[in-house]
């Protein structure tokens, strides 16, 4: 009788050696969280994702109960969603592509550019940390070179560094850039954009938090080749359940991504959701403005603590820095009382909080426990 032996595969060797330097983003449910704390789920006080704490508007949510097409699939190109963002950017919707997320669209750039066994593409990615961390994650996943061009101690980018390293190696590069920048909330002036489009760069503008400042750059694309800008409905529509972003490209790479995109990469109850928000654009922005007031009045209060470094910010959030009291410590008060808020474990960002805008209630509650942690700082 004929014995056959079969090759055992290793499958772990098989793996691409650009998984090992990754760390995987799973933020705790708050189900989890709330058993972890011991309270009850509806006490807890979440200000730590930049969500919006009011939610779609209540057009929105009607629209989503009268959603039936459960069983069809979705346009596949969101034309009716399409048309409707071009009216409200007041931009051809030939310049937009709408994404699950803005995070889809982060990846399918990079995919667009991957270099080919022709040489064609583009190998390296500029990243100015600490920024918003998908764009170094999508460069290692889509296999290229990461560039990691610091910014300075008041989270303003390097624009003299980024000059000379295309002066002395002038290969095209992807940059990105987030406006306001995701974790302190400052704006990029539009005389460094001006700067940094001259240079042999395609710049990927991300404008996640732009309704919270004003000064969009999307009707720049149409007459720069060179410039990409993302937007989502996650944070100023309150649908971050949904995962609604869009870009608005250049013509020579819209006709690109058009046969690289998922067939249906946007489902329809996300599409429904952002086209319902934008026929109800006056509530939806009533909310925003609120969100900016009770931002600027979170500042003022914040900035009389005088253990905290507090940033200026255009977005929905507010980073500050911890001075004189350990930032464990300041966790540990906030989580006792159920209030979550966001920490992080980079050097250049060590003592710092970033603090979600919330309601006015939500947010005096996070006052309460800082004037109460007050007494103990050095």
């Amino acid at each position: 009788m004929t014995r056959y032996t079969r090759n055992e595969l290793e499958i772990s060797r098989l793996i691409g050696g650009r998984i090992e330097g990754l760390k995987e983003y799973a933020p705790e449910p708050l189900e989890e969280t709330a058993k972890r704390l011991g309270l009850p789920q509806g006490q807890l006080i979440k200000l730590d994702a930049n969500e919006n704490p009011y939610g779609p508007t209540r057009h929105t949510l009607e629209a989503l109960a009268r959603y039936a097409s459960y069983h069809r699939y979705p346009d596949p190109i969101s034309r009716r969603l399409r048309q409707a963002i071009g009216e409200y950017l007041h931009i051809d919707p030939a310049f937009i592509l709408v994404g699950n997320g803005s995070d889809e669209l982060i990846d399918l750039i990079l995919r667009l550019f991957h270099p080919d066994s022709q040489g064609r593409g583009i190998s390296e990615v500029i990243d100015c940390p600490p920024t918003f961390g998908m764009y170094a994650f999508y460069g290692t996943t889509n296999d290229m070179r990461v560039l990691s061009l610091p910014r300075d101690e008041q989270f303003q980018i390097d624009v003299k560094a980024i000059e000379t390293l295309c002066q002395r190696d002038p290969r095209p590069r992807i940059l990105f850039l987030a406006s306001p920048n995701n974790p302190d909330g400052q704006p990029l002036p539009e005389e460094i954009l001006e700067r940094i489009l001259r240079l042999p760069l395609i710049v990927v503008l991300d404008e996640a938090y732009v309704e919270f400042s004003g000064g969009s750059r999307a009707n720049w694309v149409p007459e720069r080749e060179n410039l990409i800008v993302l937007r989502t409905f996650s944070k100023w529509a309150g649908l971050a359940g949904l995962r609604v972003g869009y870009g608005i490209f250049p013509q020579k790479l819209i006709k690109a991504l058009w046969k690289l995109k998922s067939p249906y990469n946007v489902n329809g109850v996300a599409q429904a959701a952002a086209l319902a928000t934008l026929e109800d654009l006056a509530n939806a922005q009533a909310t925003v403005e609120k969100i900016v007031d009770e931002r600027e009045r979170l500042l003022v209060k914040l900035r009389e603590i005088s253990y905290l470094q507090v940033y200026p910010s255009a977005a929905n959030f507010v980073l500050c820095r911890v001075r004189g009291i350990s930032i464990q410590h300041l966790r540990n008060a906030m989580e006792a009382r159920g209030i979550l808020l966001r920490y992080f474990d980079r050097p250049e960002l060590k003592d710092c909080v970033r603090i979600t805008v919330g309601t006015p209630m939500q947010d005096e509650a996070v006052l309460v426990v800082l004037r109460a942690l007050e007494k103990e700082a050095k």
